[in-house]
């Protein structure tokens, strides 16, 4: 999607751009709020930047790939942006066609960082973030159209949750009893199923991701530790 929003003139990099703006707000957001911003001055100033930049001026359509990874290039600009808006605070917003971005409440509390980041990890946190839940929705629907719905509850009790969530795995004793299943070993195989289809899928997300595909594996570690919470 990314590559398809660098190209310029085209209607479906416009859509790609637009996917990629409300994808990715909620990492703008975090950074802003862990900056010290309250939460209105941080909603402002995040669809600010959405529309003037990542939307108005085609962020992603001058992108040049030898300068690195794409999330990299979003919290450049988002500084610049944020340095440009103190020096002209009452700047006219670029239009853009189509429907602005609108954050509610119930939105902006779901993309608040976790206490003790700085903005930058903040930003991170809240891409990699993101972008997994992308990629585990993906897989959901998968799993549930191939009629895998009791794989994906288990591996959604052992591994998705835990991962976003922070929570303890679900013991296979309780998932054996609540799904039906003939014991741990058949509960530890479904789970590997899915497992092996979000690894691969994961790989092909953060392969859209980054210009060079050797940079894939330190792409992927580094979006694992992101989503680690500070002790």
């Amino acid at each position: 999607m990314i590559f398809e929003a660098s190209r310029p003139g085209r209607q479906s990099a416009a859509e790609a751009l637009d996917q990629l703006a409300r994808r990715y707000w909620s990492a703008v957001y975090a950074y802003l709020r862990s900056s010290g911003r309250d939460v209105d001055e941080a909603a402002d100033l995040t669809q600010g930047f959405v529309c003037d930049v990542m939307l108005g001026r085609r962020l992603f359509a001058g992108a040049d790939p030898k300068r690195g990874r794409f999330r990299s290039l979003l919290l450049r600009a988002l500084k610049t942006y944020i340095k440009e808006r103190h020096r002209a605070r009452m700047r006219k917003r670029l239009s853009h066609q189509g429907l602005p971005l609108r954050l509610d409440p119930a939105q902006l509390e779901q993309a608040e960082a976790d206490p003790g980041r700085t903005p930058e990890a903040a930003f991170y946190a809240r891409w990699s973030a993101t972008l997994v839940r992308h990629v585990l929705d993906e897989v959901r629907s998968a799993c549930l159209e191939d009629g895998l719905e009791a794989h994906w509850t288990v591996f959604e009790a052992r591994v998705a949750r835990p991962l976003l969530c922070g929570e303890r795995p679900q013991p296979y004793a309780a998932l054996v009893r609540d799904l039906d299943l003939s014991d741990a070993a058949q509960a530890s195989n479904m789970m590997i199923t899915v497992k092996r289809r979000f690894a691969r899928a994961l790989y092909a997300e953060v392969g859209r991701t980054v210009t060079d595909p050797a940079d894939v594996e330190e792409e992927l570690g580094e979006l694992l530790r992101d989503l680690e919470r500070p002790s």
